[in-house]
């Protein structure tokens, strides 16, 4: 075998030991065992949220101690390998142990003053073993892109000081290691960890209960009642009912877990191929991450790393997430009209009143949770109190009653969902804390800074490019903890820029790596459901979710669409953004209806595009103008064309079926 072969087989072999494990809910004893856990430490984040004051750390402490163990009884070794194995268990135990011992001696941590209290033996080698495990843990729960990248930073902890030049530190001895990755708050046991399992994980339980309550099921109505009777109506009611979900879930992965199933065989079975099917539905689900009054884990986390609160993050990005939502349904508007798709037939829908009548009991926790949080409450107390509401509401429609055993499958659910997210802020806690003990972040802002010639579009395009490569192998969290780390300084360090909208910027691009090829997470998921390649679904899917690249910049220039400022200048903004979606809409799709622009059509729509996120009334002013002009003319080219396309007798034909029931299919 020659030297590069003997490479090749070498670098596919260590991806293979270091690739994802198989993930599955056990069943028989083992699967009994994991739903106890699952209930007590359900139980427990929901007292604590309700009625406890205890520290960060016990919070974190009790949470570990049961997420552990089901971590490693639900994921194997490896992709070969299909069962637990007494292996796993170990692990499992050893980090439930690790984690109730230092839940146990939380008092002493509390009250910990670095270079004065001294480090025992036994806790040094609990604090390796700790971050040891959680590098597993993110191995088989997302994989090797984020194992890898955080060995490089522990490489750099300990080879840094050979560096030369100014990218050397000083050093890092081992118990000052332990001490901030094990101990304080500014590593493993850090923010990222806490939020998880605070508020993501009290948000995906009430995503559970709601979808278990008969929520879903509501939603599909809704969309399809509103939007099914429309040209397209199918693909229009998948983008309003994964919007409906997704704000509720903020997953985009879970969002089309559970719409998609439903959506993308009706889209199909109307005459949409399997691609589109697919990446509407990853593109309808991603946005969920961004549309209040969930939003997602990175909205928690912004939160808590910048200090602002909850509800305003929320109002500030209501408007940007509805106008995520116009640029999509705009594109598959055009789409739909170019392929002659039609609506879904009168009884395969339901008027809006028999939707609300048969689900009405599901808005009641929505209204209690958007109340609360507007009102100023802690989102985890919110989320908790929306959780138990959500019980006692199912009751009233008894069909949708969650009982003992809907309970437990609710519980068990959202642990295995929570466990590749808690490996991801474990193992993101860990890289801050490598990147605070060497002032590396510093030196990062020093090259970025050097990298775009110190002007301000160059650093965005730098630090959205960077966002987007981190997002092809690391989960949305982690990509948006990195870019906190590294980027804001920066952005807001050297710019200027205020610290709500450049998080808002970091979260936006974060949450586009759920659908950027070729690691898409969402497409992927769909794909599997539609039985397609995802690697066709990945381009199209960022093709109809295209404003979700361009409102970044375009809210940094234009704060009012963060509602902020006058009314009059978030209306400006409002407008100047909704003539910038659609112009960028149509220029990266080269449709509009049935006419199909050239080159030079598509490059003045870009270019109008551009000059609306100039900050500037009389440019933006005259660049609408422009936009209406151009889009009138091709509004009338297509629909003469249409008119012609009528006389001649040329036609699509429509596809029928039967009626659509979420919960038949979800049963």
């Amino acid at each position: 075998m020659s030297a590069k072969s003997s490479l090749i087989h070498g670098l596919k072999r260590f991806f293979w030991l270091t690739g994802e494990g198989n993930r599955f809910v056990p069943t028989g004893w083992l699967g009994r065992f994991v739903a106890l856990l699952a209930v007590l430490g359900t139980a427990v984040v929901i007292y604590m949220a309700l009625f406890s004051s205890q520290s960060e750390l016990l919070h974190v402490g009790l949470f570990l101690a049961f997420l552990f163990p089901i971590a490693f009884l639900t994921t194997t070794i490896s992709k070969s390998v299909e069962r637990i194995t007494w292996f796993d268990g170990v692990l499992g135990a050893t980090g439930c142990l690790l984690a109730a011992g230092f839940s146990y001696y939380e008092p002493r941590y509390h009250n910990w003053m670095q270079s004065f209290d001294q480090l025992t033996t036994y806790e040094i080698w609990g604090g390796l073993a700790l971050v040891g495990l959680s590098l597993e843990m993110v191995r088989r729960a997302t994989g090797w892109p984020l194992l890898l990248l955080s060995f490089a930073f522990l490489g750099y902890v300990v080879w840094g000081p050979n560096i030369p030049g100014s990218f050397s530190h000083g050093g890092v001895n081992l118990n000052y290691f332990i001490e901030m990755q094990a101990i304080t708050m500014d590593g493993l046991i850090g923010v990222p960890l806490y939020v998880a399992a605070t508020y993501a994980f009290l948000f995906v339980l009430f995503g559970a209960f709601f979808q278990l309550s008969g929520g879903g099921q509501l939603f599909f109505d809704i969309a399809a009642c509103s939007t099914g009777g429309m040209i397209g109506g199918p693909a229009k009611a998948c983008v309003v009912s994964s919007a409906l979900y997704g704000s509720v879930s903020g997953s985009p992965t879970a969002d089309v877990a559970t719409t998609g199933p439903i959506t993308i065989p009706l889209m199909e079975r109307f005459g949409i191929s399997k691609k589109q099917a697919a990446a509407t539905e990853a593109a309808a689900s991603s946005g969920g991450a961004l549309l209040p009054p969930v939003m997602g884990a990175v909205a928690f986390l912004m939160a808590d790393m910048t200090g602002i609160l909850y509800r305003d993050i929320l109002i500030a990005g209501l408007l940007s997430a509805c106008l995520y939502y116009l640029g999509v349904f705009t594109l598959v508007h055009f789409e739909c009209r170019r392929l002659g798709i039609k609506a879904m037939p009168a009884e395969e829908r339901v008027t809006l009143m028999v939707a609300l009548r048969r689900g009405w009991p599901s808005l009641i926790p929505i209204f209690v949770l958007t109340y609360f949080l507007l009102s100023g409450f802690s989102p985890a107390y919110v989320a908790a109190g929306a959780c138990l509401v959500t019980l006692v509401t199912s009751w009233i429609a008894v069909r949708h009653a969650i009982g003992p055993r809907k309970l437990i499958s609710g519980c068990v659910e959202t642990c295995f969902r929570v466990v590749p997210l808690t490996a991801a802020v474990a193992v993101a806690g860990i890289i801050i804390g490598c990147i605070e003990m060497t002032g590396l972040s510093s030196k990062a802002a020093a090259v970025l800074y050097a990298l775009a010639g110190g002007l301000l579009v160059p650093s965005l395009i730098v630090s959205a490019v960077v966002l987007i490569i981190l997002g092809m192998g690391m989960p949305t969290v982690a990509v948006y903890i990195m870019g906190a780390a590294l980027l804001a300084p920066v952005l807001i360090g050297e710019f200027g820029l205020p610290v709500l909208g450049t998080h808002m910027f970091l979260l936006y691009f974060s949450c586009m790596s759920a659908i950027t090829p070729p690691v898409a997470v969402a497409c992927f998921t769909a794909a599997s459901i539609a039985n397609t390649n995802p690697f066709s679904v990945a381009p199209y899917a960022s093709k109809l979710a295209v404003a979700g690249y361009v409102l970044p910049f375009f809210f940094i220039f234009n704060p009012g669409l963060l509602m902020d400022g006058s009314v009059l200048a978030i209306a400006g903004a409002l407008i100047a953004a909704v003539g910038m979606v659609l112009c960028f809409g149509v220029a990266v799709h080269g449709w509009i209806l049935t006419t199909r622009l050239n080159g030079f059509g598509r490059l003045l729509f870009a270019a109008l595009a551009c000059t609306l996120i100039v900050p500037n009334l009389l440019v933006q002013g005259g660049a609408m103008i422009v936009a209406a002009l151009l889009w009138s003319f091709y509004l009338k080219r297509a629909r003469t064309n249409e008119s012609n396309s009528t006389a001649f007798g040329i036609s699509r034909p429509s596809v029928a079926g039967g009626s659509v029931n979420i919960e038949a299919t979800n049963e």
